[in-house]
């Protein structure tokens, strides 16, 4: 069986309508070890014949056996492939990469060697035979047209492909070095096929063993110049056994090709990393600016989603009793709960900071509302300026970095701070600042400090104190009683915990002093009203040795307490005695209470035990339903942001692929050459691929370190919405998309014209 068998071959050009015949009626059979000479005239169709051998261009009739398979069936992807097995072709016009080294153009051929120190020394032990050793670092285009000649010749030696085929192999070279090129190609064809077009017989008639002549298009006479030298050892296996057992891993040798592509032309890589680090910066704003399109479809949460937390009534709707919820606590597991959880979800509470002289930046600007989430016994490491809080009225506050200019870096510049509708200055002790500016900020409290601020909380929003009055009922031997009139109750951090101050005007101050004197107590009796709702205890005051006692119904609250005098209408009380007395109200009408368990998980459990006794119980992380006016408006806004997303991805595609042209063409002659030398397809479209994203690297790292600038420089982190990992992978995914799909585009218009054709058309830079 032939190796290489052509059967009535004809080819045939159409161009602006005219015809013309490049080769016809050939027939021609060719073995291995054969040295063969084509002359003829010029377009005679020498060069046709060697392109039609090689597949890098069809033919219009007859048939091309190759080992006994029919190729006429082939298309451009067989025709890929058979180059990769069959052939190696020395170019006339040389067709070298210029942009590689000559050591580099020469190990592209030497794929098939894994190793890559054994390949580097095959190429330059080839590149020594044809005298080039001497240029192993220089790149093609600083070559003569010699030692570009003599670079192709040792590249296409370097394949071991069983068909090597050259095109005027000598035309550029001197008489000393043509010889010396023939006799290597005489050597090497002793177990290939070797089929030399040339012009001038004499040059190659010690090496040639057949002689075939083409006039105009068709084979005028073939001679046996000498008997063909068969190889040695003849082996069972086809050529295209021996290649399906000897292929290696494509994915290496495209990324190798990848890394050299991209380094081979550094001004177009640098382009190209500039072209897409603007994408990259793009999407990462345009991302930045639509990053909550899927927010509005989320359920909305039915209390503050805390982990672990269990919110809990009755189905009758009765108030919880500390004993119950210790009960339950201790029955369920609970690590922690608290009765009066009203502050857990109200949201946020404004609180007000007065802004020193020096850190304002206009000079009426005195003071900066900041809205809080009020939270207790949370860890934020201990990375905070100042510290912990550590008494009731004493606060860490959870702030962005960009409040870090006011508040201070290392110390404290703000002092206090005033929660509205809470009456009452609180001492800023320690800082805690985030980078991420979707969080709220936090307003952190002792627990003791939580439910001082819980019962502030409920006067001020749910009992709306609307009058007190009491009555100053003489001691044994005073006088008769008169009526004082209070504003209300007010906590006092001043006071000790359990006790309690009249503040009373002057109007009231003589009476009860001198009642005090002369008695040494005094008995004050009060009634509260709350949303018309009586409730009656009893205090008692004293100061130094005049000892007074304050009244509210039968029950004595507090035995030892402070009397002092005001300058407005009110009575203060310390926070364990002020939280007393609110509990002790909210006790009859206050109604939830949460559970706090380790988990999640622990926290389902629980709610479902709980639901089988008979309470009401909810896992705070339950997410309501959206309502239609909510899904509507949710669904508009998402698309809307989807919509400018997308706009701005397909633009940023189009600028993209606008301005890879130029690449695009850059590399359109050096693909050509690579398909002409039958580097397998698939390790030029790895390399190409493995180009794209080493040109995204310099993208993702310039995204990554504009991000941290950002979001932690306390200047530019209120500008931009911090974004979430998921963000970042969306970026990263689409960028990846999108260039992959402009490459994948890119090989497609690099590959769909036949190898001659880009040849042709190609720009070697």
């Amino acid at each position: 069986m032939a190796l290489l068998q052509l059967k009535d071959i004809g080819k045939i050009y159409v161009s602006e309508g005219n015809v013309a015949v490049g080769i016809r009626g050939v027939n021609l059979s060719f073995e291995q070890g054969e040295f063969v000479a084509v002359t003829g005239k010029s377009g005679s169709g020498k060069s046709t014949l060697l392109n039609v051998i090689s597949g890098m261009d069809t033919y219009e009739e007859g048939e091309l056996y190759i080992e006994g398979e029919s190729t006429s069936h082939y298309l451009q992807p067989d025709w890929e492939v058979y180059r990769e097995k069959y052939i190696s072709f020395i170019f006339q016009d040389y067709n070298i990469i210029e942009s590689f080294t000559v050591l580099q153009n020469v190990e592209l051929a030497l794929m098939h060697i894994e190793d890559r120190a054994a390949r580097r020394a095959r190429a330059k032990e080839l590149l020594e035979r044809v005298g080039m050793t001497s240029h192993l670092s220089h790149k093609g285009s600083r070559l003569s047209g010699g030692q570009k000649q003599r670079t192709v010749i040792a590249r296409a030696l370097a394949k071991d492909s069983p068909i090597i085929l050259a095109d005027e192999p000598t035309g550029n070279l001197d008489s000393v070095t043509s010889h010396e090129i023939i006799q290597l190609l005489r050597e090497v064809s002793k177990d290939k096929l070797v089929i030399v077009v040339t012009h001038n017989f004499d040059s190659v008639k010690d090496a040639a063993t057949r002689h075939i002549r083409i006039f105009d298009g068709a084979v005028e006479s073939d001679k046996i110049v000498r008997r063909a030298e068969l190889p040695c050892h003849k082996n069972t296996d086809t050529c295209a056994q021996k290649y399906s057992k000897g292929r290696k891993k494509d994915t290496k040798n495209g990324a190798a090709l990848g890394w050299a592509i991209f380094a081979a032309k550094p001004k177009l890589s640098i382009f190209l990393c500039a072209l897409m680090l603007v994408g990259i910066l793009g999407v990462f704003l345009v991302t930045a600016l639509c990053g909550e399109m899927t927010s509005p479809l989320r359920g909305r949460g039915m209390f503050s989603p805390i982990p672990g937390r269990v919110v809990i009534t009755t189905q009758s709707g009765r108030p919880l009793t500390d004993e119950e919820l210790q009960g339950l606590r201790d029955t369920h597991g609970a690590t922690s709960y608290l009765h009066y959880d009203m502050l857990l979800d109200h949201g946020t509470v404004g609180g007000q900071v007065e802004i020193p002289e020096h850190l304002r930046e206009n000079p009426y600007d005195r003071y900066k509302t900041l809205g809080l989430e009020l939270t207790y016994n949370e860890d934020y490491g201990d990375r905070i300026v100042g510290r912990y809080p550590t008494a009731p009225n004493e606060v860490l506050l959870r702030l962005p970095i960009s409040h870090r200019p006011l508040f201070g870096k290392d110390t404290l510049q703000i002092q206090s701070i005033q929660l509205t509708n809470m009456g009452i200055d609180y001492q800023i002790v320690g800082i805690s600042y985030f980078y991420d500016n979707n969080q709220p900020f936090k307003c952190l409290l002792t627990a003791e400090g939580f439910r001082v601020v819980s019962a502030q909380f409920a006067v001020s929003n749910y009992m709306k104190s609307q009058f007190i009055t009491a009555s100053v009922l003489p001691g044994e031997g005073a006088t008769e009683p008169k009526e004082i009139g209070f504003d209300g109750f007010c906590v006092s951090f001043e006071l000790p915990p359990d006790r309690i101050a009249l503040d009373s005007s002057s109007k009231y101050r003589n009476a009860i002093q001198k009642a005090a004197e002369a008695t040494g107590s005094y008995t004050v009796r009060g009634l509260m009203r709350w949303n018309a709702i009586r409730y009656n205890y009893y205090y008692v005051a004293d100061e130094e040795s005049v000892k007074l006692t304050w009244e509210f119904g039968n029950d004595i609250i507090c035995e030892d307490a402070t009397y002092a005098i005001q300058a407005s209408n009110h009575v203060y009380m310390g926070s364990e005695l002020y939280c007393d007395v609110i509990e002790t109200t909210l006790a009859a009408s206050y109604r939830q209470a949460s559970l706090f368990f380790e988990d999640d998980s622990a926290a389902h459990r629980a709610a479902d035990a709980l639901t089988a006794e008979g309470y009401v119980a909810v896992p705070a992380d339950t997410v309501g339903q959206l309502d239609g006016e909510d899904v509507i408006l949710g669904v508009l806004q998402a698309v809307l942001l989807g919509v400018v997303w997308l706009i701005a991805i397909v633009f940023l595609a189009f600028f993209l692929n606008l301005c890879s042209i130029r690449a695009l063409e850059a590399f359109r002659g050096d693909m050509a050459i690579m398909r002409s030398m039958g580097i397998p397809v698939r390790v030029i479209r790895i390399g190409m691929y493995v180009r794209m994203l080493l040109s995204l690297i310099p993208g993702f790292l310039c995204m990554a370190a504009v991000a941290v600038v950002i979001f932690t420089s306390p200047r530019f982190n209120p500008y931009f919405v911090f974004l979430y990992p998921w963000q970042y992978a969306l970026i990263v995914v689409g960028i990846l998309l999108l260039s992959l799909r402009i490459t994948h585009n890119q090989i497609r218009k690099l590959f769909h014209p036949s190898v001659k054709k880009a040849l042709k058309g190609g720009v070697t830079q």
